[in-house]
């Protein structure tokens, strides 16, 4: 801003060079008659008076008569006044009220404002106090000067010119600074609040328009509107916001066994930094190095990140995902930062190998899973003897058929099996396995049976990923031989993960041995995840055919895999790949498991993510066979470094079911736990997020600013046109500050005694003069 050379406001000299107080007062009736009657009546009067005294017969001469008449008409106006109950009205009259708001903010002192080398603060406190506050002196000519600075709070700091030119001065003289928040609009609205103060006709605002906390500024303006007073506005800082790189929308899994990918995803935002790389760090806690990196150089401002994570101990886990802007100077992001929960397992994972006949498939998975030390497997061949469970100690002489059997495994794989040997009650139970107990199932289609011989068992339809159908019956042979193509989402699974990273998984996906047979297993669900297709096959309308389709059901998952041969996988490689491929699918599908106490139970938010102040209700179902009826339940909530609360759920609604709201969170992560049912804890998590930071909008909010100033009918100027001040702000107009006593007349004694008087002195000399 330049500098002022000692300019006065414009219209203040020489009409404003004193305005001191001053009181005016005036005279009021209560005279109820209409104008026109009144004037009547008082013609009447007179005309009455005149003519008795003119026409009257007397010896008195005529000026005698006119005395009498005068006293006669001074009677009648003194008793007139006594009747409008004059009184004198008066009124206090001053300078108006011009309110400085000043923000002072964390916001505030970004180094955006002319050539950088200023603070927002540093800009405006100068725009005030330039050549020894001649700004304020002016305005103070007109107005009566109060300044309140806001932050987190809001302060009243100084009145008048020189007293406002000092505390700008010397910051130590103003209110102690709460920088966690931008209460503006608050601070507007306290202004127009002023209470017994001058009225107020003006407020100068000096800030960047970024409101954190409290009213909005466009509620503000609102209010100042409707008080009559106009907004000047002072914009302070770059309309253009820095680059940033901010993180959101952060997936993974919960819970995870011991040596598990566990895949961490995320959606990468960029202003400013399109075409420069970010590095993307994973940090588990308790690790001093990132314990996986990647490097994004987004293209149209937005980008997938994915980092995996293999951990090799039980125990629970706090991972950040942090990305890094590259250094741009003074102008450079802060780092962006999400973080997560992960509960790591080591028990071994219980797997359930089931098939009709003994194929290919059946044999080489039966092999690798008594192989691997992490899995306990317990098969079933429909087609065997009756001594081979005596032969084989994992082998079980009959297929289990209730829920309490199934329940002992967390996963369940289902190879062409013959549906004529089964009942058709197993497919409930297993879907009662999926669903209510967490577990996970996969169904491998064959040449004989499944799925097409499936296809009258509504529980088996419901519970496959894919449309089962008449069509569905048989397969295709292709003596070429395929490949199993990943799709996107497939890629994305760390399951299907058979090297280091995405580019060397598909490489080696690429490189597996073809194969030859697949089934028709229908199109899939809207819900389904298709994870690899065929390449060149088709449905009908047009999609290509899908080979491994995943889909959630209830609290588990259930896998089809439309060929039956990753044996061949192992071709030339051994079980590298195969083992890799099936030990991976078996430990995601058996994360959710619940055990027998825990079955039955769910826990949840109605939201993963709550807004400042925001109530959040938890609900729990417990609908356990046998268990006991009650009133209440007891949930406890932790979060890092809060002391544990025990929160008491009221039963509500159909039985089982229990609520609760809890209001007033402090920001941060939760944990809501039901520790007591069982081994697995039935947990919810959700996250209270921080008030709007800063930091969050860095940039001048012009668009607000300059919005609050046309709402309220003020003005808004940037720094580089905050010169015009003089301009823009008129001179105050003088207005009553209060309303003074009155002072009646009608019910005064001169009053009574005049007309007293009058009256006697009328009746007196008309005695004299033998008048009646």
């Amino acid at each position: 801003m330049p500098v002022r050379e000692g300019k006065r406001l414009n219209g203040y000299l020489p009409t404003l060079l004193a305005q001191a107080e001053t009181e005016v007062w005036r005279l009021q009736t209560h005279w109820t008659w209409a104008p026109w009657m009144t004037l009547v009546f008082v013609v009447a009067a007179v005309a009455a008076v005149i003519a008795c005294y003119r026409y009257e017969t007397t010896p008195a001469g005529f000026a005698y008569r006119t005395a009498l008449t005068l006293l006669r008409l001074t009677t009648i106006a003194l008793i007139l006044a006594m009747l409008s109950e004059a009184v004198f009205s008066g009124s206090r009259s001053g300078k108006p009220r011009l309110a400085i708001v000043l923000d002072r903010s964390a916001s505030m002192e970004r180094s955006d404002v002319g050539d950088l080398s200023k603070t927002r603060l540093e800009a405006a406190k100068e725009l005030l106090t330039a050549d020894e506050g001649d700004l304020l002196r002016d305005l103070q000519r007109g107005y009566e000067l109060e300044l309140a600075v806001v932050d987190g709070a809001i302060a009243n700091a100084a009145k008048g010119a020189e007293q406002i030119t000092a505390s700008l001065g010397d910051a130590e003289t103003l209110p102690e600074a709460d920088d966690t928040a931008t209460r503006l609009g608050d601070a507007i609205a306290a202004q127009l609040d002023g209470g017994p103060a001058a009225p107020l006709q003006g407020m100068l605002v000096l800030s960047d328009g970024q409101v954190t906390a409290g009213r909005s500024l466009a509620d503000a303006a609102e209010a100042a509107r409707r008080s009559g007073v106009p907004l000047y506005v002072v914009g302070l800082g770059s309309e253009e916001a820095p680059p940033e790189a901010r993180l959101s929308d952060l997936i993974a899994d919960d819970t995870a066994f011991v040596d598990d990918l566990v895949a961490f995803k995320a959606t990468l935002s960029t202003r400013g930094l399109e075409g420069k790389p970010i590095r993307v760090e994973l940090l588990r806690e308790g690790s001093s190095k990132p314990v996986a990196t990647e490097t994004v150089t987004p293209k149209s401002g937005t980008a997938e990140v994915r980092l995996i994570d293999r951990p090799t101990t039980p125990g629970e886990f706090r991972y950040t995902l942090r990305a890094t802007a590259p250094d741009e100077g003074e102008a450079s992001a802060a780092p962006s930062e999400l973080t997560h929960s992960l509960r790591v397992r080591d028990d071994q994972i219980r797997v359930l190998l089931a098939a009709g006949y003994p194929n290919y498939e059946y044999r080489y998975l039966k092999q690798l899973l008594e192989r691997d030390e992490t899995i306990r497997v317990a098969t079933h061949l429909q087609e065997a003897d009756p001594e081979y469970s005596e032969a084989d100690l994992a082998a079980l002489p009959r297929m289990p058929l209730r829920l309490e059997a199934l329940a002992e495994y967390d996963v369940l794989v289902l190879v062409d099996l013959d549906p004529t040997l089964l009942p058709r009650s197993l497919w409930d139970e297993v879907a009662k396995f999926v669903s209510e107990r967490g577990g996970g199932v996969v169904l491998v289609a064959g040449p004989r049976y499944l799925p097409g011989a499936y296809r009258g068992r509504e529980s088996f339809v419901a519970l496959a990923p894919t449309e089962v159908g008449e069509s569905s019956f048989g397969g295709w042979g292709d003596k070429s031989g395929f490949e199993a193509l990943p799709t996107e989402l497939g890629q994305q699974n760390p399951a299907m993960e058979l090297g280091d990273s995405p580019a060397d998984s598909g490489r080696i996906w690429r490189s597996l041995a073809p194969l030859y047979w697949r089934a028709d297993v229908g199109p899939p669900k809207p819900a389904a995840q298709v994870l690899a297709v065929h390449p060149t096959a088709r449905l009908d309308r047009g999609e290509p055919a899908p080979l491994i389709v995943s889909q959630y059901y209830g609290a588990g998952r259930v896998l089809l895999h439309a060929f039956d041969a990753t044996y061949r996988w192992r071709y030339r490689v051994g079980d590298v790949y195969f083992a890799r491929y099936w030990v991976q699918t078996l430990r995601s599908l058996a994360r959710n498991k619940q055990d027998e106490a825990s079955a039955g139970l769910e826990l949840a938010a109605d939201k993963r993510r709550y807004e400042p102040g925001e109530a959040v209700r938890l609900r729990l179902r417990d609908q356990r066979p046998g268990a006991a009826k009650a009133e209440t339940a007891t949930v406890v909530l932790q979060s890092p470094g809060k002391a544990e609360r025990r929160i008491e759920l009221a039963a509500g609604g159909e039985g089982g079911r229990f609520e609760t709201t809890v209001r007033d969170l402090p920001p941060g992560r939760y944990r809501a736990l039901l520790a007591e049912a069982g081994a697995t804890p039935t947990v919810t998590e959700f996250e209270v997020i921080a008030p709007l930071g800063e930091d969050a909008r860095p940039e001048m909010n012009r668009a607000g600013l300059n919005a609050a100033a046309e709402r309220s009918r003020g003005v808004f100027l940037t720094h580089d046109e905050a010169q015009r001040l003089d301009e823009v702000i008129p001179p105050g107009r003088p207005t009553a500050l209060e309303s003074l006593p009155p002072i009646e007349i009608w019910n005064r004694w001169p009053l009574l005694a005049g007309i007293t008087a009058c009256l006697c002195a009328e009746w007196i000399l008309r005695k004299r003069r033998a008048m009646l």
